[in-house]
């Protein structure tokens, strides 16, 4: 065991590198160019997709947000005019009630004034027929608030104004 084995030398004088050798090379280096591309174009399709879905997101919360503005807005409308349609027919049924109460007591005293006139007459054949072919009254409708009286000095400046035009 003392003896010292000599390996032989792998590189021999004068001996060159096959050309096959090099066209693999070539061909590896070349393959690992042609997967670096590759990625490069997948990457960036991916990013595409990414940004046009990310587009779209947005475009949809827009419309989204646009939608429910004007459903909010047509509530609103909507509860404004109920407001408005329940203060017309409060104000409709108000004036019913003051025409009716009007009505009421101007039929009360058209009423009275018929059983008057039938008394006095008490059997005149003219005064029957009269009274039977009198219509009723219809009520008038109920008077709209007078102004208020104006001062003398309310009544200068109305003057006054009236001159500038």
């Amino acid at each position: 065991m003392g003896e010292k084995v000599a390996l032989p030398s792998l590189s021999l004088p004068k001996q060159r590198t096959h050309w096959s050798v090099f066209v693999v090379i070539a061909a590896g280096v070349l393959f690992l160019l042609m997967c670096g591309a590759l990625y490069m174009v997948v990457k960036g399709q991916r990013d595409a997709e990414a940004a046009f879905a990310k587009r779209q997101a947005d475009q949809a919360a827009l419309v989204k947000a646009q939608t429910e503005k004007a459903k909010a807005e047509a509530e609103r409308a909507a509860a404004e005019a109920k407001r408005k349609q329940a203060e017309a027919a409060a104000t409709t049924a108000a004036a019913a009630a003051a025409k009716k109460e009007s009505a009421t007591s101007a039929g009360a005293s058209t009423e009275s004034t018929r059983r008057r006139a039938s008394r006095r007459s008490s059997g005149s054949k003219s005064s029957k027929s009269s009274s039977a072919t009198s219509a009723p009254r219809v009520a008038a409708p109920a008077p709209t608030p007078s102004k208020p009286p104006q001062s003398k000095a309310s009544k200068d400046i109305d003057e006054l104004l009236r001159g500038f035009k």
